[in-house]
């Protein structure tokens, strides 16, 4: 049996990503569901750090991979190298953005930060 995407989640790559968000993986984080933004992170991950000898990782995973019916591969953990925001609204359904470069994701990241922050600082208007 395969991983079944049910809910908030198209594949177990963003189940997997908004996993390690939500378990401090994260580089980055700001937001609010309720916002047009949603509440947003960003994760870049390279090999030396989701690679199986990781035991740091390994323990954060564990529990997701008990969870989910994921084999716990090479080619599963590969998935999740590289750079991605991981946008979460407020029905509960997860936006995974992948980036060619740190320097697009960056960008992309700060562009949102602006786009909540005005929709914050209307609030107090």
């Amino acid at each position: 049996m395969s991983y079944v995407a049910l809910g908030k989640y198209s594949n177990e790559f963003e189940d997997a990503l908004h996993y390690l968000c939500v378990a401090d993986w994260s580089n980055e984080s700001f937001g609010h569901v309720e916002a047009p933004t949603g509440y947003v992170w960003r994760i870049s991950n390279n090999w030396e750090e989701v690679k199986p000898e990781n035991g740091e990782f390994n323990s954060v995973m564990e529990d997701w991979f008990e969870q989910n019916d994921v084999e716990d591969s090479e080619e599963f953990r590969r998935g999740l190298v590289g750079h991605f925001i991981i946008r979460e609204d407020s029905q509960g359904f997860i936006h995974l953005l992948s980036f060619p470069t740190e320097k697009e994701m960056l960008e992309e990241f700060d562009r949102l930060e602006v786009a909540y922050s005005d929709w914050d600082d209307q609030g107090e208007e």
